[in-house]
């Protein structure tokens, strides 16, 4: 599903501020795999997750998401690759604040051309799945953290994604939301999702197939 060859990622290159943020970094991932990344703060977590996740590109090396190498893709492929495989659940929640609920979760869908009928059942659907069919029209203000991320994740999944990347999924909610994000990502792996997850969380390791350990830019 996921490979990596000798990535490498530098940032304010040729300067006195330049900072090696990944140093050669290869890795396999199968289709089907939750995999956990952990480290210190700065270790490079987030970077390789943008990456893997086309938000971001490698300074050097070579990215290959089902034996495509996307390292070569334009910006604008890149974007469709994001949109139709990959679902984001980030630590700060990135909810839209002017939009409900039901908006941001069905937000994804208008580029692939889903009528606003078809968007939003969506959304209701996995908005309920979630334990917030009576939020349906709030705004992220009126929510609580937990209530929010369980939003966050609603939308990565509402495109049925094959990938799913977590940067810290549970680091700003209530346990109990961390307990519901554990077992969501244990349905998602049931159905064929292959999903990445950075993470300090120790609960993540009853999940993982696989444990990475990254230091200063390198697998550990």
């Amino acid at each position: 599903m996921i490979r990596t060859e000798n990535v490498c990622k530098c940032y304010y290159p040729h300067s006195k501020h330049e900072v090696h943020a990944l140093k050669d970094i290869s890795l396999f991932i199968p289709k089907n795999r939750v995999v956990v990344f952990k480290g210190p703060s700065g270790s490079g977590k987030t970077t390789l997750l943008n990456i893997i996740g086309t938000l971001d590109r490698p300074t050097s090396g070579r990215v290959f998401i089902c034996d495509e190498e996307i390292t070569t893709f334009s910006d604008i492929a890149l974007s469709v690759r994001r949109r139709d495989k990959i679902g984001f659940v980030f630590q700060d929640f990135n909810l839209i604040p002017r939009l409900s609920c039901m908006e941001n979760v069905a937000n994804p869908l208008i580029p692939r051309g889903f009528s606003a009928a078809d968007r939003f059942q969506r959304a209701k659907s996995l908005l309920e799945q979630m334990g917030l069919g009576d939020r349906l029209d709030h705004k992220p203000e009126e929510l609580s953290g937990g209530q929010q991320q369980r939003v966050a994740i609603a939308r990565a999944l509402v495109n049925n994604p094959d990938i799913i990347i977590a940067d810290e999924p549970t680091s700003n909610v209530d346990e109990e939301t961390g307990e519901h994000l554990i077992e969501t990502m244990k349905t998602l792996k049931a159905k064929g999702a292959t999903i990445l997850i950075a993470t300090h969380d120790a609960r993540f390791k009853d999940i993982a197939d696989e444990m990475f350990v990254l230091k200063g830019g390198r697998l550990a």
